[in-house]
């Protein structure tokens, strides 16, 4: 790894030993044929961090690496400019050697959007885009703290401070700043949000507001334009993020500019959430629309109907809202898990990239393979689902430090090896919340859990499950499928006597010999909502033929008209439903020709229902990829979940292009109603 000689390595390892013994700590423990192994008590690890952050450079020779990492932190901390020397005698290093540095400085800071310039007598000075900036040293800092590592740690003891874990780097850029109280501000977000950030993403936030503190204190603000900021008001997210500014400005006496409160909103909205209890979003209904066409989409290219799992559909909704902000204002995200997911899921990465077409469309920027990855994690795991027996399994609760992505990797490879039920995958934040709803025989974490927390039995485990963790898993799996086994003996039974009779009451029947048999009961099976279908909301009464519209709005109040004639809702609705073209832009064309205006429930849907025109001269909505629109559907929803099964079924109908054509070449509504039965 380190491209020396063996020799080299065993020298640095005495070393290591010989520090650990002056300190008083316990030594490394080595193994012929196996290898080389630290394991110190919580205590002694803590007081290792704590000496190895007193450590300074007189205690230490920096890497080429290193310096320039320093180079680059100095420059970033500077209001003004540092020149050559200053930088020499901070590293202890001759002139001639910062000026070798500086050409890789220079190269690095090029790849990240930014320039280093030298004017004589003055010295050297960063120029660029503020957010391009900011971007880079958090890149910078991530690079220098391995974020993973101090998870871990942070889990073992949530006494644990982050400020501990920061490396000479972090420690410096962040000697002014408290680091507990940003993460009390978040905590307050997540409240008010009523979400719950995965642990690596609350991580990352509390290190883009320390940078952006650290950046209005040397009077470098961001800047964002003025219609994106206008977009940004108008969210929940905006509100929260105001109030977080109002803590942050009196805590550390700053001002905090309202370009500032927009930056913190584009993160709230772009972080990854491991819990998202309802989606309020003014785009609430074009998410769901992008999440049927892209499940549709893999649907088609893998020739597996994925349509119908429910969990699939609520988990790459809940990802879905963050992605699009991190598309739209390229915030990027680390997929540490990436080579794997590709190695893994070959076939079916490259579906799911050509499969994220419409989410491209709808954001008009490309998904990077990194976005691609945990897209890939959530149809992974929805093809194992498929696998799965309909029968009573162990219940297993994953728990995971770095996020949805990894938990879902985790979940995906426990259930292509054991047969079990994933209850959830969650971070070690929410686990204590989940053992109180839901039944839990077993946590399988990739992070330390204290098992006297949460009276469950846990086993620590990498993420992508090495030989080893599948053999401890084996014993405590077995263990528990035991009692499973006869419960699943019961409705063998049961599913004998359906062929020869009819059972009137099939949960009371299992009750009965459940208790017969003496068997523990086992948890009941979740049950669907019953939700209309297509033909139940879209009927003749609402669909109108070649219809003729001056404009987009036009052809939106007589699509809506129909739903308030039927009394599916009010006339307040069709104010709303051309408010939200306005405000949000043509993103409801929803394809080429088709136009899919909605607004929110309460303003003023009465009943579920969609009406359909077709337009005797297509019209523009505004949409360059999709216009001109043929086809309008406009659609009303009483909540943001019943009306799904319907517009499942719409998209499906809308996204073959023979039926599309038939809709079109339509002189009946009868014919409509043919092609959806």
């Amino acid at each position: 790894m380190f491209q020396v000689s063996k020799r080299t390595v065993r020298y640095d390892l005495d070393a290591i030993d010989n520090f650990l013994k002056d300190n008083n700590l316990p030594q490394l423990l080595r193994k012929p044929n196996v290898g080389v192994k630290f394991s110190p008590a919580l205590e002694d690890e803590k007081r290792l961090f704590s000496l190895l952050n007193q450590s300074n450079f007189a205690d230490y020779v920096l890497s080429q690496k290193e310096r320039i990492n320093f180079i680059i932190s100095e420059l970033i901390q500077q209001k003004d400019y540092i020149n050559i020397n200053q930088l020499a005698d901070m590293l202890k290093v001759s002139r001639s050697t910062v000026l070798k540095d500086l050409k890789k400085v220079r190269n690095w800071l090029s790849s990240h959007g930014l320039e280093l310039v030298a004017l004589p007598r003055r010295g050297l000075k960063i120029i660029g885009e503020e957010k391009q900036l900011r971007r880079a040293a958090i890149e910078l800092l991530t690079e220098t703290v391995d974020i993973y590592r101090f998870l871990e740690v942070f889990k073992e003891s949530l006494y644990f401070s982050r400020e501990e874990l920061f490396d000479g780097y972090g420690a410096k850029l962040f000697k002014d700043i408290d680091i507990k109280y940003i993460e009390e501000c978040l905590k307050v977000a997540e409240r008010e949000l009523n979400i719950v950030f995965s642990d690596a993403a609350f991580s990352g936030f509390v290190v883009h507001i320390a940078m952006a503190i650290k950046r209005i204190k040397l009077g470098k603000d961001i800047v964002m334009p003025q219609e994106e900021l206008e977009s940004l008001k108008i969210t929940k997210e905006f509100a929260v993020a105001s109030n977080i500014a109002k803590m942050l400005e009196e805590y550390y006496n700053v001002s905090i500019p309202i370009e500032e409160i927009g930056y913190i909103a584009v993160h709230l909205l772009g972080s990854t959430t491991t819990k998202t209890k309802n989606i309020q979003d003014e785009n609430w209904m074009e998410y769901q629309i992008l999440v049927h066409q892209i499940i549709s989409l893999v649907s088609s290219n893998l020739s597996i109907d994925l349509s119908k799992d429910k969990q699939l559909f609520d988990g790459l909704l809940e990802h879905l809202r963050p992605t699009v902000y991190r598309l739209r204002h390229d915030l990027g995200i680390k997929n540490p898990i990436l080579d794997e997911i590709k190695l893994n899921y070959k076939e079916l990465f490259e579906i799911v990239k050509i499969s994220l077409k419409p989410l491209e469309v709808y954001t008009q920027k490309s998904v990077p393979d990194e976005e691609v990855g945990y897209f890939v994690l959530h149809f992974g795991a929805a093809l194992e689902r498929l696998k799965s027996k309909d029968i009573a399994k162990p219940k297993i609760l994953v728990v995971c430090g770095t996020g949805i992505g990894t938990a879902k990797l985790l979940s995906s490879r426990l259930q292509s090896i054991f047969d079990i039920d994933i209850v959830d995958a969650v971070s070690y934040r929410q686990a204590k919340e989940v053992i109180k709803e839901k039944k839990v025989d077993l946590i399988v974490s990739s992070i330390p859990v204290r098992e006297e927390d949460v009276n469950v039995r846990a086993v620590v485990v990498n993420p992508l499950l090495k030989e080893r963790d599948i053999r401890r898993l084996e014993n405590y799996i077995t263990r528990v499928k035991r009692k499973y086994d006869e419960a699943n003996k019961v409705e063998e039974i049961i599913k004998a006597v359906e062929k020869y009779a009819d059972i009137r009451e099939r949960e009371k029947l299992k009750e009965e010999l459940m208790k017969f048999f003496e068997i523990p009961s086992i948890h009941n099976c979740e049950r669907g909502d019953v939700q209309p279908v297509l033909k139940d909301v879209l009927v003749e009464d609402t669909i109108v033929l070649n219809v003729e519209a001056k404009d987009w709005e036009e052809a939106i109040r007589i699509g809506g008209e129909l739903l308030v004639e039927k009394g599916f809702a009010t006339q307040n609705y069709i104010e709303a439903m051309i408010n939200n073209v306005k405000k949000t832009g043509p993103y409801i064309v929803i394809a080429p020709g088709i136009a899919m205006p909605h607004a929110r429930p309460e303003e003023g849907a009465k009943e579920i229902g969609m009406s359909l025109i077709t337009l005797k001269n297509p019209v523009n909505f505004g949409n360059k990829e999709n216009d001109p629109v043929k086809i309008v559907v406009c659609l009303c929803a009483v909540d943001h979940s019943s009306h799904l099964k319907a517009l499942s079924e719409l998209v499906q109908l809308l996204g073959d292009k023979e039926k599309v054509k038939k809709i079109l070449e339509a002189k009946e509504a009868k014919e409509i109603i043919s092609l959806m039965s």
